[in-house]
């Protein structure tokens, strides 16, 4: 009976030594900032993070379709007011943007329906979090930063001011990004208008 309670408790004392699983949340704001910033960071300690918003496909879809919508009507009135005034040039750049506008909705559309079976999926979380990094040469602070990561860990953005937070959050949509470019459109700059 002894051996067993010494062996009982050996493996109790190994699995309270080892067990520790790394927070993926976590993983992924320091993979972000360890890899994906203009300074060179050798070390990131986490101070909190918390949890502030999830956004499903079905709402991202229907902000990307918002921003395009603002953006067509925008184009569209420009488009009348420079064909009225006789400004030839203006009018084609004009005509030109309602193209790519509508284009896009197009696409969005066919979107939605591709993905119909995950539209109410979450397809990111947003997070306001503290952390500090350390380099070389630099330590940085961040303090009420943001970042939008997605259920497998991937970021899709990560910021200082939570307004620009969705700027670039279309890409988590499959075949967005590739629409967006492929009509020749900044999916950031598209986002400014909102």
């Amino acid at each position: 009976m002894h051996k067993f309670l010494v062996f009982a408790a050996s493996l109790l004392l190994l699995a309270s030594c080892g067990g520790k699983t790394a927070d993926p949340v976590h993983e992924a704001i320091k993979g972000e900032i360890l890899g994906n910033m203009d300074r060179q960071f050798s070390d990131v300690s986490i101070n909190k993070v918390e949890k502030i918003d999830s956004t499903t496909f079905r709402t991202e879809l229907e902000r990307r379709k918002k921003v395009f919508m603002t953006k067509r009507d925008a184009d569209s009135e420009l488009l009348i007011k420079y064909m009225t005034e006789g400004k030839r040039r203006n009018a084609e750049i004009k005509s030109e943007s309602y193209r790519k506008d509508l284009l896009i909705l197009n696409g969005l559309d066919s979107l939605e329906s591709a993905i119909a079976g995950i539209l109410d999926d979450i397809a990111y979380y947003d997070y306001r979090f503290s952390a500090d990094a350390k380099g070389q040469d630099v330590n940085m602070q961040f303090r009420d930063a943001y970042i939008s990561i997605t259920p497998d860990g991937r970021v899709i953005s990560m910021t200082a001011d939570r307004r620009d937070l969705h700027k670039s959050a279309g890409r988590v949509i499959p075949g967005y990004y590739e629409l967006v470019k492929g009509a020749g459109e900044d999916e950031e700059e598209s986002e400014v208008i909102l």
